[in-house]
């Protein structure tokens, strides 16, 4: 009988082999060129729903540090293990323990689609706003209701000799929610260990994100069909949101 875990729970110590085709030195890279249109200054810096710390190390790799703050003390673990030179915080995006301190804030990989309340989701930037300086940013990505359906035209499976994790999806279009069943089988010795999560996803148009930071004291700056500087259309599976503290 499975058992199933809460998100980012049991899976922790295998998030890093379940992402192991994730380039985050790209994707870092192409967040310090979107910066650069903006002038944004990086420090100092606050990476919320941060996980396991990849999205930290390539900026630590340009002498950019950071503190890194996620809901789950089991990947926090795993980050300060990696990365054991920066702070991490245990807290969730609406109720960050900040005030005034940073010049940019960031989440990346739709870690902001888990809150599945467009109130909480207006509670998180309002807390992001909190966290900043006078004019500071804040940069993310967040997946659209077209890219949620995509995804779930899809089960994934990945394997090697050790390791083997399927992701099964269903999309509810009337809610725009994404349920992403995860089994993993690890091996141990002789025997297989087997792992089960239910992870939610919403997904929240441009428009519904756009009216939610300008209520919480957001200036949007731009919108870009993540991995690109080219516009959002209906067919953009994952926006990238850049904002300012007005």
């Amino acid at each position: 009988m499975s058992r199933l875990h809460k998100p980012f729970t049991k899976i922790s110590k295998y998030y890093d082999i379940l992402m192991e085709d994730v380039d985050y030195e790209d994707w870092i890279k192409y967040i310090l060129d979107i910066a650069e249109l903006y002038d944004i200054h990086f420090t100092p810096m606050l990476d919320i729903t941060c996980g396991t710390g990849n999205s930290m190390l390539p900026f630590l790799s340009k002498g950019i540090k950071s503190i890194g703050v996620d809901s789950s003390m089991e990947m926090l673990k795993i980050a300060k293990l990696k990365v054991p030179e920066l702070p991490f915080v245990l807290a969730t995006a609406q109720s960050l323990p900040f005030l005034h301190h940073f010049n940019l804030a960031i989440s990346i990989f739709d870690s902001l689609n888990y809150i599945l309340d467009y109130n909480e989701l207006m509670q998180a930037f309002d807390s992001v706003q909190e966290t900043l300086l006078p004019k500071g940013h804040f940069i993310f990505d967040m997946n659209t209701p077209y890219g949620l359906e995509t995804i779930s035209q899809h089960d994934i499976r990945q394997e090697n000799e050790n390791f083997i994790s399927v992701w099964r999806n269903l999309y509810n279009k009337n809610e725009k929610t994404l349920n992403l069943y995860l089994t993993l089988f690890i091996k141990k010795g002789e025997l297989w260990k087997r792992v089960d999560e239910i992870h939610r996803e919403r997904g929240y148009t441009e428009d519904e994100v756009i009216m939610g930071l300008r209520k919480t004291g957001f200036k949007v700056l731009g919108t870009f069909k993540c991995f690109e500087q080219s516009t959002v259309d209906r067919f953009t599976k994952r926006i990238l949101y850049v904002t300012k503290v007005r």
